[in-house]
């Protein structure tokens, strides 16, 4: 309470939150007996729905000094640039409870860094435990050892791709699915499958197995070989015994990945699930408006198709995590549909717009003679004719 306080939250507020915090109690076993609840008088319990949001107002605190501190130009950030037209800075990153903070690997660059995190707890209350802090070097640092003691933290692995960001060619011999299938198998061996019903194998199957890869197939196409290897674990944990062994699949497994409706057990494909979570970038990518995400990938490829979509990533630019993503484009593209609105976005001939399909599938004769086929809905429209109408301009004249 005493960090809202020094924030400024007036007694209103404080006197809501500790109402909320207060209501909580607990009950503890002593000699193995449970003993009365008891009320909490420490603050916040973890997992409290109200936690996230007073995490994110103290570590307000903290981007402001590191904001103030990048504009006096002791700590440089990083930007990400499209050849000399477009730069983005980026000073820190914030997801959940992590800070990422981007300096030059200079001495003094990690002194005035050190300082701000000596003055953010001085001001919050919070401590910093920079033993469990790391320092991630980009390409070769020299010294980054004594960069490490400066700062009082340790020196972390260099990753092959950073925050989507690609840095250069991964290493071959290091891939994304590596421990995907080992900690699938891990799983598997804490369960006594040979005490579970069918039933409760495939809630199981459905709740935990499948989502463990959740998180790199949102972001990597996954390669066939990996997705048969995981769907056949999956496959002898709901047929076979307590060892995988192996026993006879009563029911194809396409049959078991259908849904419900369909006579299925709506068991997810991952190929599927792959392709989908990898298409829900391109359509975020072209719903968002100035998401600091959207912006960095337009400082770094470029866009194209009225802002719609980036630039093909090739060459040096072509090796990271939204490389991987535009492999799924292609279908994400030709399955989008769009509401005209001003229709200055919209090409009138080949964008699905009006009705189902494209109107150049629709009336490919028409298109064929069309003077100008990518032109927009915006300039197809005549604004002076009335009340309004279609100005289609084709070739030739048509007879009656």
């Amino acid at each position: 309470m005493k960090v809202m306080q020094k924030m400024g939250f007036g007694p209103k507020w404080l006197n809501w939150m500790w109402n909320c915090i207060s209501t909580a109690k607990f009950s503890i076993l002593v000699n193995g007996v449970p003993v009365s609840f008891f009320s909490s008088s420490k603050g916040l319990r973890q997992g409290d729905p109200l936690f996230p949001y007073l995490f994110v107002l103290g570590i307000e605190v903290l981007s402001v000094l590191i904001r103030r501190a990048v504009e006096g130009g002791f700590i440089s950030g990083c930007n990400v640039w499209l050849g000399r037209e477009r730069a983005v800075h980026i000073s820190h990153l914030l997801f959940a409870d992590d800070t990422i903070v981007f300096c030059e690997a200079k001495k003094e660059h990690l002194m005035h860094l050190s300082w701000i995190l000596f003055w953010f707890e001085a001001a919050s209350g919070l401590k910093i435990n920079l033993a469990k802090s790391e320092i991630i070097s980009v390409g070769e640092v020299e010294g980054v050892d004594e960069l490490a003691v400066e700062l009082g933290c340790r020196v972390g692995p260099l990753p092959a791709v950073y925050l989507g960001l690609p840095l250069g060619a991964p290493n071959k011999s290091i891939s994304v699915w590596d421990g995907v299938e080992v900690k699938m198998r891990r799983r598997l061996a804490l369960w006594k499958r040979q005490y579970l019903s069918k039933g409760g194998r495939i809630t199981l199957l459905k709740s935990t197995l499948a989502n463990i890869p959740v998180y790199q197939m949102s972001l990597f196409c996954m390669p066939n070989s990996v997705a048969r290897r995981l769907e056949k674990l999956q496959r002898d944990f709901l047929w076979g015994g307590g060892n995988l062994e192996r026993k006879a699949h009563l029911v194809n497994w396409e049959m078991v990945c259908r849904d419900k409706e369909k006579g299925g057990l709506g068991i997810r494909k991952l190929n599927l699930l792959n392709r989908a979570l990898l298409g829900k970038w391109v359509w975020r990518f072209a719903h968002a408006k100035e998401d600091f995400w959207k912006q960095v990938l337009i400082a770094k490829y470029g866009q194209e198709d009225f802002d719609w979509r980036t630039k093909k990533a090739v060459g040096a630019f072509g090796v990271g995590v939204w490389k991987e993503i535009l492999k799924e484009a292609g279908w994400c593209w030709e399955k989008m549909a769009f509401k005209a609105g001003k229709g200055n976005k919209i090409r009138f001939w080949t964008d699905s717009w009006c009705g189902g399909s494209t109107l150049s599938q629709s009336f490919p004769h028409l298109f064929t003679l069309a003077a100008y086929k990518n032109t927009t809905v915006e300039e197809m429209w005549d604004q002076n004719s009335g009340e309004g109408g279609w100005n289609l301009r084709f070739t030739r004249d048509f007879n009656d």
